[in-house]
């Protein structure tokens, strides 16, 4: 497993993930209860971030201010006054609860770098279709075990194998359940978000290896969209954010 700033949590998410699957809980509702807690973690971040004594006093001010403007029917001078008012409050309101709602979606990206890797793809059923990036190079590419016919500068290769240069030099090693359609070279984005499959070395002949991979569906009934675990783990994040929004009165 290469590591990047988001995967730090992974071990930790992935020791749950095990744990629940070895009490045979269906992927989909593992990754509901992660969409659960990510959407928890999140508003507990929310407000214990944001001011909420002064919001709930902003927040009736202007429930105060708009009862005004709507009881209004004098000078014109008046209302403008109100409506004035009720802008500045809206706007103070918007800028308490800006800085606290974006540090309260930090969470979003650590869950959703460790599903992707975990849920995205299925595992391959036979042969795996792997293409170079330039075609051209493909030639230069040995598999281990055996060596396929290459076609346009793609491969038919069983999985797990190892891919090495001309001269046999190894270049990656492909494991047998890929959690990455990609195989490449160390780029600065790998830093935040590792590739959970093998790097390429830099002098190496080509600069990626595209895998040809189905996606994993979650559900086995629904338009097909709607099957991976995009849909369920925001869909639970949602749900769960909303209810504590409501349950813990958080404005």
């Amino acid at each position: 497993m290469n590591f990047g700033l988001l995967d730090l949590p992974a071990p930790v998410f992935a020791a749950i993930d095990g744990a629940l699957a070895t009490v045979f809980v269906p992927a989909a509702v593992r990754v509901m209860l992660f969409g659960a807690a990510c959407g928890w973690l999140s508003m507990r971040l929310y407000k214990r971030l944001s001011n909420q004594a002064r919001l709930l006093d902003v927040r009736a001010e202007i429930a105060r201010t708009q009862a005004a403007l709507a009881r209004h029917d004098g000078e014109f001078g008046e209302l403008n006054q109100l409506v004035l008012k009720n802008l500045k409050l809206t706007l103070r309101q918007l800028g308490m609860t800006l800085r606290p709602a974006l540090l309260a979606t930090l969470p979003l990206p650590f869950f959703m770098a460790f599903l992707s890797n975990a849920f995205a793809l299925a595992p391959p059923d036979g042969p795996v279709r792997i293409c170079a990036e330039p075609p051209q190079a493909a030639a230069a590419l040995h598999w281990e075990p055996g060596k396929p016919a290459a076609d346009s500068g793609c491969w038919s290769v069983a999985l797990p194998a190892a891919v090495g240069d001309a001269a046999r030099m190894p270049l990656a090693q492909l494991p047998a359940r890929p959690q990455s359609e990609f195989v490449h070279k160390f780029t600065w984005i790998n830093w935040l978000v590792g590739n959970p499959n093998d790097y390429l070395p830099s002098d190496a002949p080509v600069d990626r290896l595209t895998l040809t991979l189905a996606a994993r569906e979650l559900l086995p009934f629904g338009p097909v969209a709607l099957r991976g675990w995009e849909p369920l783990f925001f869909l639970s994040m949602l749900v769960v954010s909303l209810w504590l929004r409501w349950r813990w009165r958080v404005v």
